[in-house]
Formats: C-alpha cells, sequence, structure tokens
C-alpha cells in the first residue's frame, strides 16, 4: 500500500512540474531588465493545429483542396485557394461579407455605430493578381485570420473555440473558470439586435479602415503638442514613424512592438486616406503564441535590442497576465501593451515615467 501511495505521490509530483515548467516559462525579469523567457511549449502552441503544425495554415500543395475542403461543405469556394502564401483554409465564404465591429455604446449614444462596419474584399477582388495594395492587406491582416477564427459565416477547422493557454493550465486563477472562446462570430454571446451579417462582431475590437491609429491617438498622431508619435507615408505605406516628447519615455519603459511591426507581423496597413489602421496582425502575431522577440533597431524593449519576453495569446509584443503581483511604483506588461495606441492614459502622457514589469 505504501508502494502504491509512493507510485501517486509521484505521478503527482511529475505532473504538477509539468504545470510549473509551462507557467514559469511566462515569468521574465521586471522593470525594465532584458528578459529571458525560454519556451517549454513549443511557440507555435494552439496553431500546431493538432499537430498538422505548418500545413494547418500553409499547405504545401493544392491550397485547400490539399487541406480537405471547406469543414462544413466538403468542398471550396475560393478560385484562386492557395496562390497567396500558400494559404489552405477556404477563404471564399468570407469574400464581400461585412462584420459590424461597431462599439455598442456608440450605436445607443450617438448613432456612430456605422463608423466600422468592415466589408471584406469582394470575389472579384479576390484574385491575388488584381488586388490593390490595402485589399492585399485586409487579405493578409484580416480575411486569413477570420478564415479559421469568423465561425458564422466560414466554419474553421481544428477549432475547439477556447484558449490553448487555457487548455494547458498556463493562465494564472485569477483568469476564472469559464472557457474563453476563439471564433469570434460564434462565441456564445448574442448579438444585441445591431448586427446583421450573422454574428457578435460588437464585443470585439474594431479594425478595418475606420479603425485608425489617428483616431485613438488623437492629438499624439503626428503631435503638434511635442509628444507622441510622427508618422511619414508615402505611396500607401509607412516609411518611418518617429517618437517625440513623452512617448519616448514611454518607448524607454516598454516599446512600441504592435506599431513599430514585429517579426513575423503581417504589420500596420495604410487606408486610402494614408492613415494607417488597425487590422487583426496589428495585435497579434500568428506564429509565436507565449514569448516575443525583440527586433532590434528601432523596434527596442525598454531600451533592449534583444531579449525574449513572456506574452500570451499571440499577442505582437510583451503580455505577461502570469505577473499577477506589480510591485508599486511599476506598470504592468498587459497595460503598457495596451498604450501603445492608447497612449492617453500612459503614465507618460500623464506627467510620470514607470518602468514595467515583464
Amino acid at each position: 500500500m505504501k508502494k502504491l501511495f509512493l507510485v501517486l505521490l509521484m505521478v503527482v509530483m511529475v505532473s504538477a512540474m509539468g504545470i510549473a515548467q509551462v507557467t514559469q516559462a511566462a515569468h521574465a525579469t521586471s522593470s525594465g531588465a532584458p528578459g529571458a523567457v525560454a519556451p517549454t511549449v513549443d511557440v507555435l502552441g494552439a496553431h500546431q493545429n493538432y499537430g498538422r503544425g505548418c500545413a494547418g495554415c500553409h499547405a504545401p500543395h493544392s491550397g485547400a483542396w490539399g487541406e480537405g475542403g471547406n469543414k462544413v461543405s466538403g468542398t471550396v469556394t475560393d478560385a484562386y485557394t492557395g496562390s497567396n502564401a500558400l494559404f489552405g483554409q477556404d477563404m471564399g465564404p468570407l469574400w464581400g461579407q461585412t462584420f459590424d465591429f461597431s462599439d455598442v455604446s456608440n450605436t445607443l449614444t450617438n448613432g456612430n455605430g456605422s463608423a466600422n462596419k468592415y466589408t471584406l474584399v469582394t470575389a472579384a477582388n479576390g484574385n491575388p493578381t488584381t488586388m490593390t495594395a490595402q485589399q492585399y492587406s485586409d487579405m493578409r491582416g484580416v480575411v486569413m485570420c477570420l478564415a479559421c477564427h469568423d465561425g458564422a459565416v466560414a466554419k474553421g477547422a481544428m477549432m475547439q473555440n477556447w484558449a490553448f493557454e487555457e487548455q494547458i493550465g498556463a493562465l494564472p486563477s485569477s483568469y476564472g473558470t469559464a472557457k474563453i472562446p476563439t471564433l469570434l462570430g460564434a462565441d456564445g454571446t448574442t448579438n444585441l439586435g445591431l448586427s446583421t451579417d450573422g454574428g457578435n462582431y460588437n464585443n470585439d475590437h474594431p479594425i478595418g479602415e475606420n479603425a485608425t491609429i489617428a483616431a485613438v491617438l488623437g492629438a499624439y498622431y503626428n503631435p503638434t503638442t511635442g509628444n507622441g508619435l510622427t508618422y511619414v507615408v508615402a505611396n500607401g505605406a509607412i516609411t518611418s514613424i518617429t517618437p517625440v516628447g513623452s512617448y519616448v519615455n514611454f518607448i524607454a519603459s516598454y516599446g512600441a512592438p504592435a506599431l513599430m511591426k514585429g517579426a513575423h507581423s503581417y504589420g500596420t496597413p495604410v487606408n486610402a486616406s494614408n492613415v494607417p489602421y488597425v487590422v487583426c496582425t496589428t495585435c497579434h502575431d500568428q506564429h509565436s503564441m507565449n514569448v516575443y522577440s525583440v527586433v532590434g533597431g528601432q523596434n527596442t524593449i525598454a531600451g533592449n535590442a534583444t531579449g525574449t519576453y513572456a506574452k500570451y495569446f499571440f499577442i505582437n509584443g510583451p503580455y505577461n497576465p502570469n505577473t499577477v503581483n506589480i510591485p508599486l511604483g511599476t506598470a504592468a506588461s498587459t497595460t503598457q501593451f495596451c498604450r501603445q495606441c492608447h497612449f492617453g492614459e500612459s503614465n507618460e502622457a500623464n506627467g510620470g515615467t514607470l518602468p514595467t514589469t515583464f
């Protein structure tokens, strides 16, 4: 009996150590010191697609046909499937769809909800040889993502519709017990009667041509106040981003990985008015779930041109909700990530400079 007890105890200890390793990989050093995170879970994380790996998204042969066709119909409706980035999910159902990313409070209070209704490129423009630069950016930064993560119009394959980090026990207990959805248009919530696209996108962060960086940065975009980010745009693309004044201090504390582009992020496209706007891959790096590697150059983290930092949910920058005890006089990396655009809520915009706990 004692031997059986010891065996059971060893099993429990080994299991606990496995979970601890996953959690430990989420901790980096704080207060501006270089990160030192080494992955104990493959950085591709949930995008391993149950062992299919890269081929879960990028079919080596025949596009979506090579991936088994559309999950629901068994066929493929995208005539040019696989001809861009060898993408192997069927994007056909998404062409021409309108998704309502309007904030409900805006709709109810000032009727401004239509500002973020976002129509994806049409079927005719689904031909990668005839797309404009903006349509191409939308395809790479939105349509490809929704081919799996929509759930209302496009039924992505290999999706359980809850966060991989939660499945492997890597999240702190403060997150609660409810499953975190990963299908935006089929997340279990209602559309509140304000959406006509068949799914509820009112509770998702706005994206698209009207969700501009200028709208959220306000006076800090091409600033006249001497504090913010100065953008130079030419030929429909960003050529330079220069921090000015108090934003320089923010970069010294955290950085601007989503705005300055990450190692794998497709970046931030520019609309017809030459203003950058938000797409899925502005905030998310689809190729690394749990580790952010500093790109270097202008895109440093807390002044460091090298290093690795913990992140979750494929966020495109240091983002560590597992650091639950934030020392007084420092800022959480989760908060700092949002302040890249929402700079008016930063310490630096309000006259202070605090180091970041990563």
